[in-house]
């Protein structure tokens, strides 16, 4: 079940709570959402996605990876000293995967996914 953090009218931290729950306190104005990723007492946010791991993966980057004769494509979710974890669109893991047989497609910008989209043209029909 997921939690979702949420804020009192006046700005203080309220217990999180089911999604059905803060939908009812957002219409009444009794609470307002939280940025999940939440600055910390610095005001900076912790680092996300930028350093490359040993396996020279990060954390988004779109990989094609073999397992047992099959193909597999999907997102770089995580690490270990030895396997790369990959998941669909949807972050459901799809397995762990020795390193050696995880191949990059395509880096993790951080911006708009370009994948599937090189049929798209511009206004003026170029690319």
């Amino acid at each position: 079940m997921i939690r979702v953090p949420v804020l009192s009218p006046d700005g203080e931290p309220l217990m999180p709570a089911k999604a059905s729950r803060v939908r009812r306190w957002l219409k009444s104005g009794k609470a307002k959402v939280v940025d999940l990723m939440i600055p910390g007492k610095e005001g900076k946010r912790r680092g996300y996605g930028g350093t490359v791991t040993r396996h020279g993966f990060r954390k988004g980057d779109y990989v094609k990876a073999v397992k047992a004769g099959i193909t597999y494509y999907g997102y770089v979710s995580g690490d270990t000293t030895t396997q790369v974890s990959v998941s669909n669109p949807n972050w459901k893991r799809l397995g762990q995967f020795t390193a050696k047989k995880v191949q990059l497609l395509q880096r993790n910008t951080g911006l708009v996914s370009t994948v599937g989209l090189s049929n798209l043209t511009t206004l003026s029909g170029k690319i």
